[in-house]
């Protein structure tokens, strides 16, 4: 297969298949509706209270608080579904037939799966910006506007983790067979190992790539740790080894 095709086949999969359209409208959603949320968060819980009695007290909504709440969702919410985009793209062998197909003509497994790590990757990390831009706009005219500074960190750091979680579901997709899965090993990596039991360990946490999940928070708050870097290029780490030991193990694998 011609190394431009095979970039360009992945391109069009992500759009023809309306992945990429199904990640821009998760995560342009979350970016319009968090900062008004985060606006009239008092409002809506006084709204929702049975007795007329009870009234909240909410602290009135800084920047941060908009930024933050699209963050929380996208690196959850949106994580899911760039997690199920991935895992369609990168579970070669779910279909043998094809497996063959594309197998006999790529120079190797690593030739095969890194343009669609890498095409998915973009298309995750654009639709995610854009959802950012969104969030940044919607909370500058309700809030008011946040630190650009802090506000580009923000974008880096996001965009790190969620290009690490695409390269852990096509580290996934060769040691199952299925999508679904593969999307199951995903999340429970991501989601359940990461979280909350690696995270607590004493002096590993600040380690851990789930520390970028709520970097933004700290950082427009000036609240911010000191080990964001280091979670930043442990995830750059454990993404490139994800993505070697799926080159190597899907090289090994036998098609049924």
């Amino acid at each position: 297969m011609n190394g431009i095709s095979v970039w360009r086949i992945e391109w069009w999969r992500l759009v023809r298949t309306r992945r990429l359209l199904a990640l821009l409208i998760v995560f342009v959603f979350l970016g319009f509706v968090e900062p008004l949320g985060a606006r009239y968060a008092s409002q809506l819980i006084n709204s929702a209270g049975s007795s007329e009695q009870i009234k909240v007290t909410v602290p009135p909504p800084v920047p941060a608080d908009g930024i933050s709440a699209f963050m929380g969702d996208a690196l959850v919410l949106g994580l899911l579904v760039s997690v199920v985009v991935a895992a369609y793209a990168c579970a070669i062998d779910s279909n043998p037939a094809l497996s063959v197909f594309y197998r006999t003509r790529a120079r190797s497994f690593g030739a095969l799966l890194l343009p669609r790590v890498i095409v998915v990757s973009g298309g995750v990390i654009g639709a995610f910006l854009v959802g950012l831009l969104v969030a940044w706009y919607e909370t500058a005219v309700l809030i008011g506007a946040p630190e650009v500074g802090p506000m580009l960190y923000s974008a880096l750091l996001g965009s790190v983790y969620l290009a690490f979680a695409v390269t852990v579901t096509a580290l996934a997709g060769v040691l199952v067979r299925s999508r679904l899965a593969a999307v199951g090993v995903s999340v429970v990596i991501l989601l359940l190992l990461l979280l909350p039991i690696l995270g607590e360990l004493p002096g590993l946490s600040r380690w851990m790539p789930s520390q970028l999940v709520g970097a933004s928070s700290a950082l427009l708050r000036h609240t911010a740790p000191d080990h964001f870097p280091r979670a930043l290029a442990m995830a750059v780490l454990l993404g490139a080894v994800a993505l070697v030991a799926a080159s190597v193990r899907g090289a090994r694998r036998e098609v049924a």
